[in-house]
C-alpha cells in the first residue's frame, strides 16, 4: 500500500477552502474560529533547557555550588516564612483549578470543533451537548496523561537537582561523574519529550476523530487504533515528522509577515481568539488532515464521506 501525505493535505485544503470561502460568511469564521480558539488552549508553550554548565570560563564545579546554594537559601527562606509556604500553596491549588476547568472546556471544544469542520455547520451549543459524554471521556484521559507527562519530567527534574545537591556538597570525585549523568539525564529528557508530543500528535489526528466516528470513549478509540499503529508504524511516525515540518514552514510564515508588517502581524496574532479567526484556514485544514490520513489505512472511516452519506439520506 502506497501511504500518501500531500495528497491528504491537499484534500484537507480544500474542504477548508469549500468550508471558508465558499461562499465567505464573516458568522461562520468567528463561530468556528470559537470553537478552534477553545479546542486549542492548550497548544501553546514549549520545553526550554539551558545546557549552558561552562559560563564565563567558570568550572563545572562552581555551577554545582551555586545551583545547590541556591536551591538551599530558598528552601530556608521558605521554612522560615509560614505565610509564604500558605501563599504558595493557596496559589498553586488555585492556578491547578483554573488549569483543570479550561482543560475539561478544551476537551469538549475539540469535539465541536472536528463536528465544526467536517459537517460544515458553524454550531456550539448543539454538539456542545450532542458530544459531551465524549468530551468528558476526552478530559479524563487527557488529565491522566497530563499528570503522567508532569511526574516524568518531575522525576527527571529531581534527578538533576540531586546531581546538584551532591555536587555543591563537594563529593571527591563527583564532577566528572555528574556532568557524565547530566549527559544521560538530557537524553532522557529528549527521548520522553519526543515519546510524549508523539502520543498527543496521534490523539489530535487519529484518537479524536475515531472518537466521534464510532462514538467511542478515548480507551475504545485507543483499542481500535492500535492495531493499525503496530501495523503501520513507520507511516504514522512519517506523518508526525510531517506535521511537525508543516508546523516550523508555517512558523516562519508568521515571523516572515511579523518581518513585513514591523511587529504589527505579531501583535493581531497574539490576541487572544483574533488570532485563532485570522488562522482559522490553518487550523481547519490541520483539523481534517489527520482523519483524511487515517482513510488510506481503514476506508470505513471515512469520516467526511460518511457525514455526506448521512446528509443526503436525512435529506431525501
Amino acid at each position: 500500500m502506497q501511504i500518501e501525505f500531500f495528497a491528504p493535505l491537499g484534500r484537507a485544503w480544500g474542504r477548508t477552502k469549500e468550508i471558508l470561502f465558499r461562499p465567505f460568511m464573516l458568522e461562520t469564521w468567528l463561530v468556528m474560529g470559537f470553537a478552534a480558539w477553545l479546542a486549542n488552549l492548550f497548544h501553546g508553550g514549549s520545553f526550554g533547557v539551558n545546557g549552558n554548565f561552562h559560563r564565563g570560563g567558570h568550572h563545572p564545579s562552581i555551577a554545582f555550588h551555586h545551583f545547590g546554594a541556591a536551591l538551599g537559601r530558598f528552601m530556608d527562606k521558605v521554612a522560615a516564612s509560614p505565610g509564604t509556604l500558605m501563599l504558595l500553596v493557596f496559589g498553586g491549588l488555585l492556578v491547578l483549578m483554573i488549569a483543570v476547568a479550561l482543560l475539561w472546556v478544551s476537551s469538549r471544544a475539540k469535539l465541536v470543533f472536528l463536528d465544526n469542520a467536517v459537517t460544515g455547520n458553524a454550531r456550539i451549543v448543539e454538539p456542545w451537548k450532542r458530544l459531551g459524554p465524549l468530551g468528558d471521556s476526552l478530559f479524563l484521559w487527557r488529565l491522566a496523561f497530563g499528570l503522567i507527562s508532569v511526574l516524568t519530567m518531575a522525576l527527571l527534574a529531581a534527578g538533576a537537582v540531586g546531581l546538584g545537591v551532591l555536587g555543591a556538597a563537594g563529593m571527591p570525585g563527583f564532577i566528572h561523574r555528574g556532568i557524565l549523568f547530566f549527559v544521560f539525564l538530557g537524553i532522557a529528557v529528549m527521548l520522553a519529550a519526543i515519546l510524549l508530543l508523539f502520543i498527543r500528535l496521534w490523539v489530535e489526528s487519529f484518537i479524536i476523530p475515531v472518537m466521534y466516528r464510532f462514538n467511542l470513549s478515548v480507551l475504545g478509540a485507543w483499542k481500535a487504533f492500535l492495531p493499525w499503529l503496530q501495523e503501520y508504524a513507520g507511516a504514522f511516525v512519517v506523518y508526525n515528522l510531517f506535521v511537525i515540518l508543516l508546523a516550523v514552514v508555517a512558523g516562519m510564515c508568521i515571523v516572515a509577515l511579523g518581518l513585513m508588517t514591523c511587529c504589527i502581524g505579531w501583535l493581531i496574532l497574539a490576541l487572544p481568539y483574533v488570532g485563532t479567526v485570522i488562522l482559522l484556514p490553518v487550523w481547519i485544514t490541520y483539523r481534517l488532515l489527520g482523519p483524511i490520513f487515517l482513510e488510506q489505512l481503514n476506508p470505513d472511516f471515512a469520516i467526511i464521506a460518511a457525514h455526506d452519506r448521512e446528509a443526503t439520506r436525512a435529506e431525501s
